[in-house]
């Protein structure tokens, strides 16, 4: 995955903690979970430890087919986390996928 997606969406996620429009988080649903979905593979791939678990939650979570329902409290501190985990791991997902 090339670093721009991944730092645009980590940014995009971090955007998702402010009161947006119901299409934002929508369209970010679907962005969050292709994203986690495909590195939680190149982690795999590479035997990344507990990084494709952590990216597998990540996909189910934003998995737009089967939405979990949470307040909008936690929504905001899993969108940071879940972009505070892309930013920290975007060096070894963009490296490892070559």
């Amino acid at each position: 995955m090339p670093k721009a997606a991944i730092y645009t969406t980590a940014a995009m996620l971090i955007l998702g903690a402010l009161p947006l429009p119901y299409g934002y988080y929508m369209l970010l649903r679907i962005i969050a979970c292709g994203a986690f979905a495909y590195a939680c593979l190149i982690a795999y791939r590479m035997r990344g430890g507990l990084l494709p678990w952590a990216y597998g939650l990540f996909a189910v979570v934003f998995n737009p087919l089967i939405p979990i329902r949470l307040s909008k409290g936690k929504w905001m501190v899993v969108d940071i986390i879940a972009g505070a985990t892309l930013i920290l791991t975007a060096k070894s997902i963009s490296s490892q996928e070559r």
